[in-house]
């Protein structure tokens, strides 16, 4: 078989580490391959790469600029494998990342030739600068027809999806289940050195958080598990990168230190303690994330030997339980009394933020459906911890720092309470469903049942579809706008 894989960079980490791992398992299953992006690898792999410019991050849009690429793809593919590839996976082609690109990969379809079309995230989960960079071109007649470029249907175009969630998001949307391939991540984590840190860095039992504290990663409701597990101490690894998220990573590490909370924000960054170390060192490790993707912070930890504690993101996780991996240190949401915080304010911003999302794709929102929302999201004089912004954050935390009374959710036990057997059985049932050798089986059967449909004419689905089962007040969190 020859293949093409195909994505808009291959900058170190994300997507790029997918690719290399799909082709270590490849293997000598597949006679040629390329690789083709608008960059250079930040890391070697094993097949070569063929640099096309075009394929970069763009605005702009043409009939023109889109042969360009598809010409460009077929090229490059023609010089490296002796001529078309018998498939082409291509990685994230509708995330609004270059607005040609969907136009350039109809052209491919239109001949027939295999596609897997790998969505790693969608323009429509939360992304609506995404959503608008691809929809514009078509709402402004520079292109034509967005459902066969967007989502385009044939027996010989399949889609790739990290978890059941994408799955019946796409068939809900019309994309056939024949054509649905479940295709998670492999979890290779290598094993851990032998030997202890070079030196604790602290005396009580260590939860660590193994991110970048960016926005929704949810680093206030870290803060909220420090001041309830006070016998513990909780540290992220990195600090963000972006000037305006630092800011705010600043403000919560101001108010852990002024609370007393024995939290350290960036603690690798900060130590320069390796990554490596800190795993050792940790006693469990956590994740409050309030959106993944894949979820690898939900089992890399077990193959680490350590238990995961933390919010449950049920979209996430659903596929790792019915596999039998058991997660009895995770809780689905933590509610807060309204009366911790100024609550007309928070009102007034989840208002003000649900409107411009929906402006922001586009779409009418009606005041019933606002007013019936923040009803449903504050039952009880309640909320959770997680739907509030950083402003109600810091407020609530204030206010139980004062009262001192402090209420769990319902099944979060101890930090650090998972039996042994379930960390052992837990990493056995990774390795068995989401190590390499699963990973290149159901990579190679989605390859086969494609090289084996008939070809088809490309038909397409409305993209608004997608976005419908997106787009819904229920899920709304502020952390993530």
């Amino acid at each position: 078989m020859r293949l093409a894989i195909v994505h808009y960079h291959l900058q170190r980490g994300g997507v790029t580490r997918v690719i290399a791992t799909a082709l270590e398992a490849l293997g000598p299953s597949i006679e040629k391959a390329v690789v083709l992006s608008s960059t250079e690898p930040a890391e070697p792999l094993p097949w070569p790469v063929a640099v096309i410019p075009e394929l970069a991050y763009t605005d702009r849009a043409s009939p023109a600029l889109a042969l360009r690429i598809s010409k460009a793809m077929q090229a490059a593919a023609r010089e490296h494998l002796g001529g078309i590839p018998d498939l082409w996976h291509v990685h994230n082609h509708s995330l609004g990342k270059n607005a040609s690109f969907p136009e350039a990969l109809k052209q491919l379809a239109d001949q027939g030739t295999p596609l897997l079309l790998q969505i790693h995230d969608f323009a429509e989960d939360g992304r609506p600068g995404n959503y608008r960079r691809q929809r514009d071109p078509y709402e402004k007649g520079i292109l034509e027809n967005p459902e066969t470029a967007f989502y385009p249907v044939a027996p010989q175009i399949g889609y790739a999806v990290l978890n059941g969630r994408d799955r019946d998001i796409l068939r809900a949307a019309g994309i056939p289940a024949s054509n649905l391939f479940w295709l998670p991540n492999a979890v290779t984590t290598p094993p851990l050195e032998s030997g202890g840190p070079t030196a604790r860095t602290g005396d009580r039992p260590l939860v660590l958080y193994p991110t970048r504290g960016i926005r929704r990663k949810n680093i206030g409701e870290l803060l909220l598990q420090a001041m309830a597990s006070p016998d513990h101490r909780y540290a992220t690894t990195l600090a963000p990168e972006n000037p305006q998220w630092k800011a705010v990573h600043a403000q919560w590490a101001e108010l852990a230190s002024r609370l007393g909370l024995a939290v350290r924000l960036g603690l690798a960054q900060a130590s320069g303690i390796r990554f490596e170390e800190l795993v050792r060192e940790a006693d469990s490790m956590i994740t409050t994330s309030v959106a993944e993707g894949f979820g690898l912070a939900f089992l890399e930890p077990w193959l680490f030997g350590k238990p995961v504690t933390g919010r449950d993101l049920p979209d996430i996780t659903r596929d790792f339980k019915d596999n039998g991996i058991s997660f009895p240190g995770l809780y689905r949401e933590w509610p807060v009394a309204l009366s911790l915080i100024d609550a007309s304010g928070l009102q007034n911003r989840f208002k003000t933020t649900a409107r411009q999302v929906y402006a922001d794709y586009g779409l009418p929102l009606p005041q019933g459906d606002l007013d019936e929302a923040w009803e449903r999201l504050t039952a009880d004089g309640r909320i959770d911890f997680a739907r509030l912004d950083e402003i109600a954050q810091m407020q609530c935390l204030e206010a139980l720092h004062q009262s001192r009374e402090i209420c769990l959710p319902e099944t979060s036990p101890e930090p650090v309470a998972t039996p042994a057997g379930t960390v052992e059985t837990n990493a056995r049932r990774i390795r068995q469903i989401y190590g390499l050798a699963p990973y290149r089986e159901k990579l190679l059967s989605a390859y086969k049942a494609l090289l084996e449909a008939p070809a088809g004419e490309p038909q397409g689905v409305p993209p608004d579809r997608v976005l419908g089962q997106f787009l819904d007040l229920d899920r709304l969190y502020l952390l993530r706008t």
